[in-house]
C-alpha cells in the first residue's frame, strides 16, 4: 500500500525483488554509498562524489527457489559464509569506485542527482583502493556490536551534500549511536580515531579517557592552549531557493528500474516478475 503511492521507490524495489536483492554470499554483492558526497580540495573547490564497493569475487546471487532451499538449511548462511572463507585465508576483496560530478554536470543531469533512489548513469568511475577482510573479530560484541557507523562520521574533505534524506541521516543515526553506546562510543577502540583528537568532549558516562580537559571545556581560553583550525571548517555554499514542504524536481521514477530492468538476462526478467 504505502510503496503503491510512492512511485520513487521503483527503482530500490526493482533492486530489491529481482536476483540481486538474494547475494549468494556477501562476498558476490557490491556495496553502494547511495548518497552523493562533496568532495573539497585544499583551494576549497567542490565536486560531487559517490561511492560505489565492487567485489573482485564477482556478482552472484541466489534463484528464488535456491533461496528457499538455502534458508531451510541455514538461515543465517551469509554470516556463516563470510566467517568460513575468512577462516579459511579466502580473504574477500572489494574495489573502492568513485564517480566525480562538477555542480555545473550534476544540474545538467536529466534526473536530481541528489536523488538517493538514483544512480549517476553513463559517468565514468574511477578506482580509488581496495578493502580486503583478512582476520575475524576476536569478540563479536566488541568488534561488532559496538561498532557505530553514521554518515555524520566524516574526515575532513569529504562533506555531506543538500541530498534531503542524507541530512535526515546525519542526526538520526548519530543520535541513535549516542542513546545505544552512549556519549562516549568514540572512545571504545572499535570506534576510537587512529589519529590524536583535541577537542573539548570530557566526562559522561563510561568515560574513560585518559587525558582530562579539568575545568576548562571550552575556547579561546588563556588557560588552555587549544584553539580552532580553520583549515578544517566546512566550506561555504550559497543557498538560493524557497523552505518548502514539496516532492524533488525531476523525479524520473520508473527511468532507472527500466534501465535495470533491460540489463538483466531472461532468466532474472523471469524471476523478477514471477
Amino acid at each position: 500500500d504505502f510503496f503503491s503511492h510512492e512511485p520513487s521507490a521503483t527503482h530500490m524495489l526493482t533492486w530489491v525483488y529481482s536476483n540481486l536483492g538474494a547475494p549468494a554470499s556477501y562476498r558476490t554483492m557490491d556495496g553502494f554509498g547511495v548518497h552523493a558526497y562533496k568532495w573539497i580540495n585544499q583551494q576549497g573547490d567542490v565536486n560531487y562524489v559517490k561511492f560505489q564497493w565492487k567485489s573482485q569475487q564477482g556478482i552472484k546471487s541466489l534463484r528464488p527457489n535456491e533461496m528457499t532451499e538455502m534458508q531451510g538449511k541455514d538461515f543465517n548462511h551469509l554470516t556463516n559464509d563470510l566467517y568460513a572463507e575468512i577462516g579459511r585465508g579466502n580473504y574477500p576483496k572489494w574495489d573502492l569506485y568513485v564517480k566525480v560530478l562538477s555542480p555545473e554536470a550534476l544540474s545538467k543531469l536529466d534526473y536530481n542527482g541528489l536523488d538517493a533512489t538514483k544512480v549517476w548513469l553513463n559517468v565514468p568511475d574511477r578506482k580509488v583502493g581496495t578493502m580486503t577482510l583478512n582476520r575475524l573479530p576476536e569478540n563479536f560484541f566488541l568488534d561488532t556490536e559496538q561498532s557505530a557507523f553514521a554518515p555524520s562520521n566524516l574526515i575532513p574533505g569529504i562533506e555531506p551534500s543538500e541530498d534531503r534524506l542524507l541530512q535526515g541521516r546525519l542526526f538520526a543515526y548519530a543520535d541513535t549511536q549516542l542513546y545505544r553506546l552512549g556519549a562516549n562510543l568514540f572512545q571504545l577502540p572499535v570506534n576510537r580515531p587512529l589519529t590524536s583528537v583535541s577537542n573539548h568532549n570530557q566526562n559522561g558516562l563510561s568515560n574513560n579517557a585518559q587525558l582530562s580537559n579539568g575545568d576548562v571545556n571550552y575556547e579561546p581560553s588563556r588557560k588552555l592552549n587549544l584553539a580552532e583550525d580553520n583549515q578544517f571548517k566546512a566550506v561555504e555554499t550559497k543557498l538560493v531557493g524557497t523552505v518548502q514542504q514539496k516532492a524533488i524536481s525531476k523525479p524520473r521514477d520508473f527511468y532507472q528500474a527500466g534501465v535495470l530492468y533491460r540489463s538483466m538476462n531472461e532468466q532474472d526478467r523471469s524471476d523478477l516478475i514471477a
